[in-house]
């Protein structure tokens, strides 16, 4: 029996969903998601996995695609949302940019000396990859275009209009037009066939003369992603069910069906045959069938039981991600013992899954109940435009844009990410993105379920009653477009293996009733791991124990190390549970405030800056943090003078921070806070007052927390706006314009007049 595909390594360092990869002639693997960055991955030997090599931003927006040079290997190409591709060097330093789609950019590969993109507006491109100029434009159907190529040197091209496209040169030589009976998504080719991938949940294998030789059906949901393994003995699929599928070529058969916890976005194919999936839970991994390269059995098998688990919990609000066919068969159940108290585990009896929970003192499986989900609501049809894909959704919110501009279409789905619709509406829409999170509620308030009826639309765009389902409100500011700022700055990376040396190396250091004993260090070290591994993994009581509790105990010259694994534990979901209850940790934000002051210069710190600064990432920790607004300014005054720049950093972070939660919590009607305002101006103008030549980044970032202050600012009595005239700040922004960018920069002279 051939061995299956197990997990070899999971990639973390992405900070949203992962939607591309590629693997370089050089065997360097990159990677591109919707936070906007390209990671370089490369093996520090040939026996070694993948390591972090480098972090790109080559672009102002999502990475959709990525492709490597076969002409210069080590070489690659991006494609993103911002409406350009990019050619890349070995270095990953930009080289060649293209420019010319009118929308978003979905799709890439290169041809010999040309390069062809395909873009959401309804185009594919071939280009000179000797001067970067558009040799055709191929009319390729509707919305998103998916491109590749045959062995013949043809094009060929999917879109949202379910077509296939065949392109010899200009001309379209062949056309089938309802290849799917939806968006076709992706496209891959090998030396026999074609195979697509589409919306309608289903492959096919296509001859090259445009005749179906097949449908592979067994997705649950949106395939978005196929291609061929490196023998061209299977087909791999990646779809929004969670999964990634293996089909062998000979008999069309599901030969593996692999979990994630989230949409599965894209897969690929490594030379030595493993596999690579992009995954929406931020996370890249490696699946291997070498025994030598698998993951140790505890890591394989938390991952199998995270992503089953979320499987279950997304079957239980409506999801179609069922893993109907990775559920064990419940003959086996006798013979199954569970790994801990309460362990979740999918069973299947006949064709229904049942979740069942391990009952430790009983050493039993007991039932859940049956996985499914609730009954799905009526399908409305969506039309589809640059941004949304024409199709079916849930909803369908009409929203008065108001001042004339007419009424606009807001699609939805049951189980999509809010906040990613909301980001995608503000950007269809080009309003400012202030809007975001009112439209997130607005979403989350209004799709609980089929015919509901919506209470409200986010403020700041839209006028006068809508029709349907989303009244509106007056608008309360014209959209500029960079301020306020609303993505807040922290500090997610961290060395773990330097930090857990370090850590023991003063464990030897301190006295014996401080000092963890070889059972605790073993507790520390896993849950180091699992911090590493990422925000899906599930932490111990004993584990968080160690890391919260314990090491506090140690003397302070001992504590930097500590705070620091402090900082990127708050990276991890788990910490706001350190944050709710009665005192909302007060007693733990005193204790770094107190840090910070006794080491302003010193490494404690840097350390406990940074770790403010991340209270800002998860909701719970944000608003304990914000509570104590005054307490943090007060306390990083004093450390706004350090002779430390990367604290400085960390401390101008912060004002930013509390000036975007200032923003947020006084929408209309609430109050704006204008002596938290004015405070926080004090303290950013006063830095750059001082701020050295060695500042740029923290002088950067005390511009755009004034910045994120003036648009409520303008609606009041104009205090900050006045403080900032009085110190002349717009003569200060000329050196800072490379940095902020002359959009910002305008911006900002503009909301201060």
């Amino acid at each position: 029996m051939e061995v299956e595909f197990e997990l070899s390594q999971q990639l973390t360092g992405h900070e949203s969903q992962v939607r591309c990869a590629a693997v370089l002639g050089d065997g360097t693997l990159v990677t591109g998601g919707l936070d906007s960055q390209v990671i370089m991955w490369r093996r520090p030997s040939p026996t070694e996995g993948f390591a972090h090599h480098k972090t790109l931003s080559l672009h102002s927006d999502f990475i959709y695609a990525l492709a490597a040079s076969h002409a210069e290997p080590g070489c690659f190409y991006s494609a993103s949302k911002d409406r350009t591709a990019m050619k890349v060097d070995k270095d990953g330093n930009p080289c060649m940019q293209f420019e010319g789609h009118e929308g978003p950019v979905c799709s890439i590969f290169e041809l010999g000396s040309k390069l062809v993109t395909g873009s959401w507006d309804g185009t594919a491109k071939v280009w000179d990859l000797s001067n970067g100029q558009v040799l055709h434009t191929l009319d390729a159907g509707a919305h998103a275009v998916t491109v590749a190529a045959l062995p013949t040197g043809e094009i060929v091209t999917g879109s949202q209009d379910k077509s296939l496209r065949v392109f010899k040169g200009a001309e379209c030589s062949h056309k089938v037009a309802e290849a799917h009976s939806d968006i076709i998504r992706a496209i891959a080719a090998s030396s026999n066939h074609l195979v697509t991938a589409s919306n309608d949940c289903n492959i096919k294998l296509w001859s090259f003369d445009g005749l179906e030789m097949a449908t592979l059906a067994g997705h649950q949901s949106f395939v978005y992603g196929v291609c061929y393994s490196s023998d061209s003995q299977s087909i791999v699929s990646a779809s929004d069910d969670c999964t990634m599928k293996v089909w062998s070529v000979s008999d069309m058969q599901i030969k593996q069906s692999i979990t994630h916890a989230g949409t599965v976005w894209q897969a690929i194919s490594l030379p030595n045959g493993d596999l690579v999936s992009c995954c929406g839970d931020s996370t890249v991994r490696v699946w291997s069938r070498d025994p030598e390269r698998m993951a140790p059995e505890a890591e394989r098998t938390t991952q199998h039981e995270i992503a089953e688990q979320a499987a279950i919990a997304a079957a239980q609000k409506g999801s179609s991600s069922v893993p109907m066919d990775t559920a064990t068969d419940i003959s086996q159940m006798p013979s199954i013992v569970g790994k801990k108290n309460g362990e979740i585990k999918c069973f299947k009896d006949g064709g229904t899954v049942f979740a069942f929970s391990w009952n430790a003192g009983a050493r039993q499986w007991d039932k859940i109940g049956e996985v499914m989900g609730q009954e799905a609501p009526q399908k409305k049809f969506y039309e589809g435009d640059a941004v949304f894909a024409r199709g079916e959704y849930d909803f369908i919110f009409d929203v008065d844009m108001g001042g004339g501009a007419g009424m606009r279409k807001l699609p939805y789905n049951t189980g999509e990410n809010p906040m990613l619709v909301a980001e995608m509406f503000c950007n269809r829409e080009q309003i400012n993105k202030a809007n975001t999170d009112q439209i997130r509620q607005f979403i989350i308030q209004n799709a609980g379920g089929e015919g509901a009826t919506a209470t409200g639309t986010p403020t700041g765009y839209g006028a006068g009653p809508a029709t349907g389902s989303a009244p509106s409100s007056a608008p309360s500011e014209p959209a500029l477009g960079i301020f306020p700022v609303m993505q807040t700055a922290v500090f997610k990376d961290g060395k773990f293996e330097a930090l857990q040396g370090k850590i023991l190396e003063f464990n030897g250091q301190v006295d014996e009733a401080c000092r963890l004993d070889p059972v605790e260090v073993n507790h520390l070290t896993e849950g180091i791991n699992k911090l590493k591994t990422g925000v899906t993994t599930e932490l111990r009581n004993v584990e968080k124990e160690m890391i919260t509790v314990k090491l506090g105990q140690w003397p302070k010259e001992k504590l930097f190390p500590v705070v620091d694994l402090w900082r990127l534990y708050l990276v991890h979901p788990t910490s706001s549970d350190l944050f709710k209850g009665s005192d909302r940790g007060t007693g733990l934000i005193m204790q770094v405030l107190g840090y910070l002051a006794s080491d302003l210069n010193g490494p404690l710190g840097l350390c406990s800056s940074r770790y403010l600064a991340n209270l800002f990432i998860y909701q719970t920790n944000k608003y304990a943090a914000f509570d104590k607004k005054d307490l943090i300014l007060k306390g990083i005054e004093p450390a706004l003078s350090s002779t430390n720049k990367h604290t400085k950093v960390a401390c101008t972070s912060l004002l930013l921070n509390i000036a975007i939660v200032l923003h947020e919590s006084s929408q209309p009607p609430k109050a704006w806070d204008v002596t938290s305002a004015e405070r926080v101006a004090s303290l950013a103008l006063d830095f750059l007052g001082k701020a050295g030549a060695e500042d740029e980044d923290a002088k950067h970032r005390a511009v755009l927390a004034i910045g994120s202050l003036l648009p409520r600012d303008r609606q009041g009595k104009r205090t900050v706006a006045a403080q900032c005239n009085a110190a002349g700040i717009a003569a200060k922004l000329g050196p800072l314009e490379a940095k902020l960018g002359a959009n910002a920069s305008a911006e900002l002279k503009s909301l201060l007049a």
